[in-house]
């Protein structure tokens, strides 16, 4: 339904679905047989699908279900799954343009991606994750300039600049 642009009835679904999964039960079944939970992925991509429709309180609330009882099911070697949840996560917390959720983002993404990639000793794939991670936030740093470039919210820019900064010394060759 996503893909035909249907988002409205594919959050109908998605709401059916978070009524029978579980993450303490569906979890790790899912993630030892398919290598990756979608069910969660799928439920954190729709917080930014919320947002868009304007249902901003729901989009924030199932953004901190996601972090508060989905997240800690994921292990924290899978830093692909846990890049590919906190994504949109992370972008519908820049969209909120406040301080607190631009240092929650930077939080999130520190503390189960960048700081684990860097303690592993980031080889290739780690960087290419990093670079993907910086990708998002360079588009959620957008996000806080006007067309004509001045910044919208300097605290929010500010960190934003700061991640940016610390994820590319994170990928430079060592």
């Amino acid at each position: 339904m996503r893909r035909q642009g249907k988002y409205e009835d594919a959050l109908s679904v998605i709401d059916e679905m978070k009524s029978i999964y579980n993450p303490h039960l569906h979890s790790r079944v899912l993630m030892k047989e398919y290598i990756t939970d979608h069910c969660v992925e799928i439920i954190a991509a729709s917080t930014f699908w919320l947002h868009h429709f304007g249902r901003n309180d729901e989009a924030l609330r199932l953004c901190d279900q996601v972090v508060d009882t989905m997240l800690p099911e994921i292990e924290a070697i899978e830093l692909v799954t846990k890049s590919t949840i906190l994504t949109p996560i992370c972008r519908t917390l820049a969209k909120q343009r406040q301080s607190g959720a631009a240092k929650k983002a930077l939080e999130l993404y520190r503390t189960h991606v960048s700081d684990p990639v860097a303690l592993a000793g980031g080889g290739d794939e780690s960087s290419d994750l990093i670079k993907e991670g910086l990708k998002c936030l360079e588009a959620s740093a957008k996000t806080l300039k006007k067309e004509d470039g001045t910044i919208v919210n300097s605290i929010a820019h500010s960190y934003y600049s700061q991640i940016l900064s610390e994820l590319e010394n994170l990928s430079a060759p060592v």
